[in-house]
């Protein structure tokens, strides 16, 4: 049976750990910040760990990194030692196994979230193909 594919608005954002930390936590996301079916938050939509197959993202950085999809125009909280910027798409964007496609953008939102380095900044808010 095919996996079902949904179709999502929402805000996308990377997620990867801090240069300056030594040795963050293993996953971005505290136990204490998970919801009931898994994920962290009420707000978020998508959580995927990005691979080397994984590309269209000028702005990612090397290494270990999470494509996160929000539902808002705030940022998502992560632990300590984890870092959070917007996400760039190219024309090329493609995730291994088409599990995210990108149908289009809507357009650049100011980011919800005052006092910090995001503050001024835009995210990108984007309908999504959503393979499961």
């Amino acid at each position: 049976m095919a996996d079902a594919i949904r179709t999502l608005s929402g805000f996308a954002w990377l997620v990867f750990p801090s240069a300056a930390a030594r040795g963050p936590a293993v996953e971005p996301f505290a136990p204490e910040e998970m919801a009931d079916w898994g994920l962290p938050g009420d707000d978020l939509l998508v959580l995927h760990r990005l691979t080397e197959g994984d590309r269209g993202i000028p702005n990612r950085p090397d290494g270990l990194a999470y494509l996160v999809i929000t539902g808002t125009t705030s940022p998502p909280i992560v632990r300590e030692g984890w870092r959070v910027l917007p996400a760039d798409f190219s024309s090329e964007f493609a995730v291994a196994g088409d599990a995210i496609r990108l149908r289009r953008g809507l357009g650049a939102i100011s980011i919800a979230a005052p006092g910090t380095a995001l503050e001024g900044q835009k995210v990108l808010e984007c309908e999504f193909d959503v393979r499961g």
